[in-house]
């Protein structure tokens, strides 16, 4: 029964040296490559079919789990504060109002860094202005000798306000008004 003969399909290979070899297949290995595949495939079954129904099972409890939580969260949202969605709405817009200002206060101090930069580049183009630092050291000096001048002038006034003031008081004991 079991025959030997070669089956009618060929396979032509070349080999690494380019020789052909024949590749003939015999009913009898076919058969007992069937067998071995269908067992093969049998003893997967009997792995993949449990594996998939108890992956199923944990989808749906995990998914039961999910559902579960989330509505215990809702639930104790709205115990805490009902008006937490419209309370949400305002922290939103709270803060799309504070990223604005934040914008706005980022261009004032770019504008800022670059005032101050034109600042220090003045200031870099005064420092070469001698002449005109001479100019401002000499009437500082004027000025202090003129405070010194008015200072001495105060001591002077309040001098004299003392030296008239004695005699004065004497005459003032006798007038009656």
């Amino acid at each position: 029964m079991n025959e030997t003969k070669p089956v009618k399909e060929k396979d032509e290979a070349r080999d690494s040296q380019g020789r052909k070899d024949e590749l003939v297949l015999t009913t009898d290995s076919m058969d007992r490559f069937v067998k071995v595949f269908e067992a093969s495939a049998r003893r997967w079954e009997l792995v993949i079919y449990p594996t998939m129904l108890a992956f199923v099972i944990l989808a749906a409890y995990g998914f039961f789990l999910i559902y579960t939580l989330s509505r215990d969260i809702h639930t104790l949202a709205v115990n805490m504060d009902p008006e937490m969605g419209e309370h949400l709405t305002h922290i939103s817009d709270s803060v799309a109002y504070l990223s604005e200002n934040v914008r706005t206060m980022t261009r004032r101090m770019d504008r800022m860094t670059n005032s101050i930069d034109d600042i220090s580049v003045k200031m870099n183009a005064m420092e070469n202005l001698d002449p005109m630092l001479t100019h401002i050291r000499n009437m500082d000096a004027s000025m202090r000798n003129m405070t010194i001048t008015g200072d001495q002038m105060r001591n002077e006034m309040t001098y004299m306000g003392r030296n008239i003031g004695r005699p004065l008081s004497k005459m003032n004991s006798f007038f009656p008004w």
